[in-house]
Formats: structure tokens, C-alpha cells, sequence
């Protein structure tokens, strides 16, 4: 251990010294001119804003865009007069006129711009003017996104419209278990201003911890991510928090069956610092008696607050807290209830600095907490927690030729669990771990609309795991040279040092054993391949494409037996994924629509005690619970004024499942020889092969429309909706062991009343 900890300072030590060269390295007779763009009402960083730089008595501009921190950046200026124009869709231009020179080689200019007052009073769909440039897998959501999914609340929620994504599967309306591109919740990585989520989505399928109110936008990465995110093998989403208002006071409250929500938002300091907090708590449980024809005994209850300080200077920093409770049942009729909750605070500073020639930096430090449960008044109850404290350090530094981004990071682990009445092998065990690391990519012009990120990302444990080393790269090509007109591409390797364990015999499960791996020599890991096309179309139409095939190896899956029993082993299985995702959007004035494809084909491959007796051979092949071989999602709406109207709607392909082969009895000869004559033996179930089976297909059409009166003092939105329109019975699960169907939620109509300040 002594060995791999004088290697981990080593490699720092090497890290540092390689970089720091770099960063001081300039010439004394060039110029840096440096900022950030921000919303002035929030302090917002501004992405793609255009910025353009013109010397006096010169006809030459200097074209720079800013990135997605909101910095703008030009290097290699020589002394002069010059001015700097920068505009943004919504926000009024800036202009202001600058004299380089003097002994200062970095120049300061943060500008704060003022929306427009049309981008105060409503959403203005632009259609595809805004460049968008965007990496290998990922996917941006805006909060104007949220509002064109029905969502059955006051507010628009993040949940609603992933779910309507190609890629994203839920296998139903309750649990909160997400899957994308065949991963297991357990491989997904949620970030809240940086802070780790376990578990950001709540136990009714239609919410999370983001409604609109508290999201700036959140950038989902399918796969593909590059060497800054680390320790999962599936997707990435990372989320960025609003600031409140520097400058006036806003609140709003709202219910409807499912929830009711309060929020308020005001400067502490005028034109420096501001806070929001929000608080939303469900009411499915107590509206669902009334109108519906059984109880939905569900609920769900969240807080959360952000504070922000806005510096001239350029260096912003917040502080978050969260916490969130969830119980409830997934078949209503068993008896067993799921828990889980989450306590996550922490706090973000970045900015740039005229001190030094680092482009940007940023730091983060978090605690997460997460504890989940599931039992019965009959049976021993489940359960399982996981601490992570985490400090990640982030630079970003532009060169004449090139950019790279690097940072390091020391995260600490506790891990508790309970669950020997699920897995025989697995007693009750509290473990911690210590890991720490470094990560560097570089973006690399090969030709003027050719680009190549090759990068890595190191993680030592600390003599609890061997280390990791994690290389990946991507490429992206505008044939044209439009930054919306491109083809991506992306490789790489992807480590899992601690796993999510859970039962998926069958679908009906919320609850995830986290825990190291329980054997050291068979970590998780996959390999991703990815390549995709986005063309825009005209001015208002968006296509895009893209292919991907993942290589997963050691996954923790039950063991499979020929009787359905309650209690299982764990064994490991390798598992391949392959698929696509085609995305058609319209976008225009008050109108518009999206197309969605997804097909995906997941398959697991594991050898099993018995398996050569029961089937022949020592190796079985199946396709996984979360296997949905097609997805089609379509929405469109219209927003004119005061009124919006959306419709929804999505169909699936069922999922795999595991059919019952017959029914016997059995006797138990542990503590006496049975009397055969008298008496009959215990029911059972004999299981066929592991999910050979496939549930119903999944659709429902979802429909809402919405008013807003400007009275007096407030504004009133009313909302008028109906989920599963058309009354169709989806199947959530179907329970092998009692041989019961779980359905999904009927015809749902709702009302919901939203108050807001002007």
C-alpha cells in the first residue's frame, strides 16, 4: 500500500509540474483579452454568445464564441484601440470601446447583459439560430424543453421529458429506476452543481428533484463522455441550478392531485447575492381515493435551497442543499414498502482571474448521503446507505493551437448494507474507501473543421482496488464548417469501482445494495463506440442520428434457479449492447414538434452452477429486463400569448421476463420425514429460461392545455390535462412468484392551479 501511495504523489507531483510550464508560458509582446458572459438579472453564464473584436482604422474582425461556462476569450493581440461587440438571442447588444497596452498581459472584461423585454415577459422559439454545438452523446435540455411534455403538476418537471427521449427507458409509472441505452440505474451518474444524486428521481414516474423553477439546463451524455466524469459505465447527467434574482423578488405555488410546490427567490445583497428554496410534497396518496378506483399509496416530499454570490471580478460561487424522502409500494397488494432518502449539500466556485493565464477554473466540494430500504410488517427488511464527500479541482486552459482541460479530484466512501434474505452469499457489511486521481484532455484542430479530445482519466484507491486507467477520444468534423453541422464520434473505457445491486428477476424493484465489488479481481467496466450526424434543416428543422455499441463486463446478476424462490446468489454476467437514436425536431414561432426512434438490443451472457444439467450447456445467453428492442415518441404543441397546448405520446416494445414453465409441490425432509399419504406439499413454481418471455407492448397519449391571466397583483396559470387518454392497461410487471399482473395508472384526468408573482 505504502508502494501505490509514494505512485499516486508521484504521478501529482509529475502532473503539476507538466502544466504548470504551460500556464506561465506567454509572450511578453502579445496580449490576452478574457470574460464572462452572464444574464445581468442572475448572473447566469451565457453559452454561445457572439462576440466580436475589431481594431480601430482596421476592417479586420476577430470572431470568438463563448463556451459553456459563458468565457470568451482572444489571444495574441497586439497594443491598440479596439472594440468589442457582443451580442446574445433575447439580450440587448453590448458594445464598449478598449485601449490594450501597458504591463498587464491579461485583460479583464466580464459583461453582464440585460434581456430584452420580450425575453422578460415570454418564451420566443428561434427555431435554429442559436448555435448549439454540442459533444459525442450529449443532450442539452433547457427548462423551455420541460414545458413540451404534459406534465400532471403546476410546474414542468426534467423527469417528464426524459422519458420522452429515445435512449431513456423507465420500466414504469412508479420506482424511479432509470435505464439508458441499456444501463442499469446503478451506472448512471446524476450531478446537481457538481454535487453527486444517488437516487434524483422520485417513486412517481412522472417527477424528480428538477422542477423548472430551480434548472438552468441539464446536459445528458449517453455515452461517450469524456475523462472528467469518472466511476460510472452507462451516461452522465449533469445539472445546472439557477441563481435566484439579483434584483427582484419572485415566488409561486402551485397544486394538483400529484403535488402541491412553493417557491421563492429573492437578492441578499442587490446585484451581488441571491437565494432560492424550493419545497414540493405529493398528494397522490390522499387525491387518488377520490376519483380513482384504487389508492395510489405513493408519496414523495423535497427541499431545496441555493445560495449565489456574483462577483465583478469574475469569480462566482454557491452554496446548495437538498433533501428528499420517498415510500411508497409498487404492487399495491403485497405489502412491502420501499424508502429511500437523500441529503446532499455543497458548494461551487469558478470564474477567471486577470492574475493568472489559466482560461477558466472551478471547484467543488459535496457531500451526498443516500439511504434505502424496502420490508414488510412479515418479513426482514433491506437496506442499504452510502456516503460520498468529494473536492474536484477543474481548469480550463486555450492555447494558440489547442485547448486543454484538466483537474484532479479525492472522493471518500461509507458504504452500509443488509440484504442476506436476497443474496445467500452477501452478509450485512460497512466498508469505506478513499480514491483519488487526475484526469487531462485536449482538444486538437487536425484541419480547419476536423477535430480530435484524446484524454484519460486515473483513479488510485489506495490499496483498496488495483488503480485505474481510463483512456478515451473524440472526434467531431464540420464538413461545411457550420458549428450545427457536424459528425461525432467517440471511444473509451469506463470503470465502476463500487456497484448497485439489485434484483432483477422482474421489473418490480426500487431497491439498490450499493457496495465495493465483491470480488476485487471482477470490476465492472465497459467499452463505448459511438458515431453520430446532426443536420439542421432550413432555419427550423433539427435531424439527428446517432449509433453507439457498448461492451459491459461484470455485471452482478442474480442467479437464476428452476423454482421461483425468494432468495438468490449473485453471479456475473458480460453484456452487449448495440442501437440507435433518431431525433427530428420542428421548431417555429408558436409551433412546434419532435419526432423520436430509439431501438436498442441488449443482451447478458453468464455461466451458472447447474446450467450444463438444466440446459446442456455451461453458458446462457438472455436479454435483460431493461431490453426494450423499440421506442417511438412524439410531441407537439402550440404556445400563442397566454395559451399553450401539448400532446405526448410514446410507445414501447415489451420487456423480457421470465415465464412460469408449470406447478408442483414440493416436501421439506429437513427436520422429519414427511407422511407422504396425508399430506399434499408445498405449492411452487417451475421457471422456464431466464426471460424468455416478453411483456405487452407499452403506449399512452398524454394531453394537456394551459392558460394564464395577468390579474392585478399575480399571474393565475390553469392547467387542464389527462394521462393514458385513451384508458389503455399497461402492464408494469408481471410478479413470477404469486403469478399476479401489475398494472400501470388508468385514465388520469387533472387540474392544476398555478399562483405566481409578476
Amino acid at each position: 500500500m505504502t508502494k501505490q501511495i509514494a505512485r499516486h504523489h508521484f504521478l501529482f507531483i509529475l502532473f503539476l509540474f507538466t502544466f504548470s510550464p504551460l500556464t506561465q508560458a506567454q509572450q511578453v509582446s502579445s496580449y490576452t483579452l478574457r470574460g464572462l458572459i452572464s444574464d445581468y438579472q442572475t448572473g447566469r453564464p451565457l453559452e454561445y454568445a457572439n462576440a466580436v473584436l475589431k481594431q480601430v482604422n482596421s476592417t479586420k474582425e476577430i470572431i470568438s464564441t463563448s463556451d459553456m461556462n459563458g468565457v470568451y476569450e482572444y489571444r495574441n493581440l497586439t497594443q491598440g484601440t479596439y472594440t468589442l461587440n457582443i451580442r446574445y438571442i433575447g439580450y440587448e447588444n453590448f458594445t464598449d470601446t478598449l485601449t490594450i497596452g501597458g504591463a498587464s498581459q491579461n485583460i479583464l472584461i466580464n459583461v453582464r447583459l440585460n434581456p430584452t423585454s420580450q425575453n422578460l415577459n415570454e418564451v420566443v422559439i428561434q427555431g435554429n439560430k442559436q448555435i448549439d454545438v454540442q459533444r459525442p452523446g450529449q443532450f442539452t435540455i433547457r427548462t423551455e424543453d420541460f414545458k413540451k411534455t404534459p406534465t400532471p403538476a403546476g410546474s414542468a418537471d426534467l423527469m417528464g421529458y426524459l422519458t420522452t427521449q429515445p435512449g431513456v427507458v423507465v420500466t414504469g409509472d412508479r420506482g424511479g429506476q432509470l435505464f439508458i441505452r441499456g444501463g442499469l440505474p446503478s451506472e448512471n451518474m446524476v450531478l446537481m452543481d457538481g454535487s453527486l444524486v444517488y437516487q434524483p428521481f422520485h417513486i412517481i414516474g412522472f417527477f424528480s428533484i428538477f422542477p423548472e423553477e430551480v434548472v438552468s439546463k441539464a446536459d445528458l451524455y449517453a455515452g461517450g463522455f469524456g475523462p472528467r466524469y469518472s466511476s460510472r459505465t452507462s451516461s452522465v447527467m449533469d445539472v445546472r441550478l439557477k441563481n435566484g434574482s439579483l434584483y427582484d423578488r419572485k415566488w409561486s405555488a402551485s397544486i394538483s392531485p400529484y403535488l402541491s410546490s412553493l417557491y421563492y427567490e429573492s437578492p441578499i445583497k442587490e446585484g451581488e447575492s441571491s437565494f432560492f428554496v424550493s419545497a414540493r410534497g405529493s398528494l397522490i396518496e390522499q387525491s387518488s381515493g377520490l376519483y380513482l378506483q384504487e389508492k395510489q399509496p405513493l408519496l414523495f416530499n423535497s427541499q431545496l435551497i441555493k445560495y449565489s454570490n456574483i462577483s465583478e471580478q469574475g469569480f462566482n460561487c454557491s452554496a446548495h442543499m437538498l433533501r428528499t424522502y420517498d415510500r411508497g409500494q409498487l404492487d399495491y397488494n403485497s405489502g412491502a414498502f420501499y424508502k429511500w432518502n437523500n441529503f446532499v449539500t455543497g458548494g461551487r466556485c469558478a470564474g477567471v482571474s486577470q492574475s493568472s493565464s489559466l482560461s477558466y477554473f472551478e471547484i467543488n466540494v459535496g457531500i451526498s448521503y443516500m439511504d434505502n430500504s424496502v420490508g414488510s410488517n412479515d418479513t426482514k427488511g433491506r437496506k442499504s446507505s452510502i456516503l460520498k464527500s468529494q473536492v474536484d479541482v477543474n481548469f480550463i486552459q486555450n492555447f494558440e493551437l489547442f485547448r486543454l482541460d484538466y483537474g484532479m479530484f479525492v472522493n471518500f466512501r461509507e458504504i452500509g448494507f443488509d440484504i442476506a434474505d436476497l443474496f445467500a452469499g452477501i452478509n450485512a457489511s460497512e466498508e469505506t474507501m478513499i480514491s483519488t486521481g487526475l484526469y487531462s484532455s485536449m482538444n486538437i484542430p487536425i484541419f480547419e473543421n476536423f477535430s480530435i479530445d484524446p484524454g484519460f482519466s486515473f483513479t488510485t484507491y489506495l490499496g483498496f482496488l488495483k488503480p485505474s486507467f481510463e483512456p478515451r477520444v473524440q472526434a467531431t468534423y464540420s464538413p461545411r464548417g457550420l458549428p450545427n453541422e457536424r459528425l461525432n464520434a467517440a471511444w473509451g473505457i469506463y470503470r465502476q469501482p463500487i456497484v448497485g445491486v439489485s434484483d432483477f428477476r422482474d421489473a418490480g424493484t426500487a431497491f439498490t445494495a450499493w457496495m465495493p465489488i465483491p470480488d476485487d479481481n471482477r470490476r465492472m467496466y465497459a467499452e463505448h463506440f459511438m458515431l453520430g450526424w446532426h443536420q439542421p434543416i432550413g432555419d427550423y428543422i433539427n435531424f439527428s442520428a446517432e449509433g453507439y455499441h457498448k461492451k459491459i463486463y461484470n455485471v452482478p446478476v442474480s442467479v437464476w434457479s428452476s423454482v421461483a424462490r425468494f432468495t438468490t446468489d449473485l453471479a456475473y454476467a458480460d453484456g452487449e449492447v448495440y442501437g440507435a437514436d433518431l431525433r427530428l425536431n420542428f421548431n417555429h414561432r408558436y409551433f412546434y414538434g419532435g419526432v423520436g426512434y430509439g431501438y436498442s438490443w441488449t443482451q447478458y451472457t453468464t455461466a451458472q452452477d447447474h446450467f450444463t444439467t438444466w440446459f446442456g450447456e455451461p453458458v446462457t445467453e438472455y436479454h435483460p429486463p431493461q431490453d426494450r428492442r423499440h421506442q417511438v415518441n412524439i410531441q407537439t404543441g402550440l404556445e400563442i400569448g397566454n395559451f399553450n397546448a401539448n400532446i405526448s405520446f410514446i410507445y414501447g416494445s415489451g420487456f423480457p421476463f421470465t415465464q412460469p414453465m408449470g406447478f408442483d409441490t414440493f416436501h421439506k425432509y429437513f427436520e422429519e420425514i414427511p407422511d407422504l399419504k396425508d399430506t399434499h406439499g408445498l405449492p411452487r413454481v417451475i421457471m422456464d429460461r431466464a426471460f424468455r418471455g416478453r411483456l405487452p407492448d407499452f403506449h399512452r397519449l398524454d394531453i394537456s392545455v394551459q392558460q394564464k391571466f395577468e390579474l392585478k397583483m399575480v399571474n393565475l396559470n390553469v392547467q387542464g390535462g389527462v394521462l393514458n387518454a385513451y384508458d389503455w392497461s399497461n402492464m408494469f410487471y408481471y410478479d413470477v412468484f404469486t403469478q399476479n399482473k401489475i398494472m400501470q395508472m388508468p385514465f388520469m384526468p387533472y387540474l392544476s392551479l398555478k399562483i405566481e408573482s409578476k
